[in-house]
């Protein structure tokens, strides 16, 4: 059977009609579980539960976990008031991520973060984030670029020997797309960078323990994977972890 992977969205609001009152959804592009689903993995897009022995029965379900891009995580959880410049933020889905974090982490089941999955992971560890880069870091380079969502916007040099560059099959450098305003300040507990920007800025992330499949990168590589093969190693490694943590066979 094929593994199951989680994957999280953002909080829609469905408009109706009359004098009903709105209704909340779930949004998550469909580029996410089409990564999964040509790695060999069957993809669960994850409602907003909230009950803690439902998410236990979910961990225990899913093979693997996939934190996907979305909203600003709300500073108060790395300990800060809201900065100008910060966006959007979704606390019940900060809530369920950090949550679901720690019940994978207790069952040693694969995680992988894609943007704002980077940040909730880390600060999940105990991190911190850079609340608006433009305020806060001061680079030249452009982190939310103007270009197609497939287009390969910098360079991010990758550390040799980690586990990021076995999945982008030993590489020591490639370019990524680029879509966000908050990234790695201080990085969490348990967590190693292994991959960054011309200028230094924290692009990827890893467990220290090398036997935990906890991986996660600043960029979209959901977008990328069609046109950049190079990108799908990823969502490959992380269905290719959950195999092997539950017996699965694609």
């Amino acid at each position: 059977m094929r593994p199951l992977i989680g994957i999280t969205g953002t909080r829609h609001v469905i408009q109706t009609s009359g004098a009903s009152p709105v209704l909340m959804g779930l949004v998550c592009s469909d580029d996410y579980a089409k990564g999964v689903e040509a790695a060999g993995g069957v993809p669960v897009i994850i409602p907003y539960l909230t009950d803690e022995a439902a998410l236990a029965r979910l961990a225990d379900g899913l093979d693997g976990l996939l934190l996907a891009g979305g909203e600003d995580v709300d500073p108060n959880r790395f300990g800060e008031s809201p900065t100008i410049g910060l966006g959007q933020v979704t606390p019940e889905r900060d809530e369920l991520e950090i949550a679901l974090i720690a019940q994978m982490r207790r069952r040693n089941k694969p995680i992988l973060g894609i943007c704002r999955g980077i940040q909730v992971l880390n600060v999940a560890f105990g991190g911190t984030l850079y609340q608006d880069l433009p305020r806060q870091w001061g680079g030249r380079i452009q982190h939310s670029q103007k270009a197609r969502r497939d287009h390969l916007s910098h360079s991010v040099h990758i550390e040799p020997g980690s586990r990021l560059a076995d999945l982008f099959e030993g590489r020591s450098e490639v370019r990524c797309n680029s879509f966000h305003h908050q990234a790695i300040r201080e990085v969490g507990d348990g967590l190693v960078p292994v991959a960054w920007d011309e200028e230094g800025l924290i692009e990827a992330v890893e467990a220290a323990d090398k036997e935990a499949f906890v991986v996660a990168v600043q960029w979209h590589p959901e977008n990328l994977w069609q046109r950049w093969p190079e990108h799908h190693g990823l969502f490959r490694g992380l269905v290719q972890a959950a195999m092997e943590k539950s017996g699965a066979r694609v």
